[in-house]
């Protein structure tokens, strides 16, 4: 039996680079070994792998629950 590889790429895009920066640097410490995420201009640029797609999706869903937590405390600051 061959191992599987599931894989993910998301691009975030939000309103300014300022706020890219903000919500990368929010969860970037809690992701690093789970999800690779870079900013790119006003785009968070992130991919994750895993052997099953349970485990990607639950990465995911974590990963992006982080994401629009930090996404709302930054807009109401």
């Amino acid at each position: 039996m061959v191992p599987v590889k599931c894989e993910c790429e998301l691009i975030l895009e939000f309103s300014d680079e300022s706020e890219a920066a903000k919500v990368l640097g929010s969860v970037k410490q809690d992701n690093d070994e789970w999800i690779s995420a870079r900013q790119e201009a006003n785009m968070i640029i992130c991919s994750a792998s895993s052997k099953s797609i349970g485990g990607l999706m639950h990465t995911m869903e974590d990963f992006l629950s982080c994401i629009a937590l930090a996404e709302k405390m930054i807009r109401n600051q």
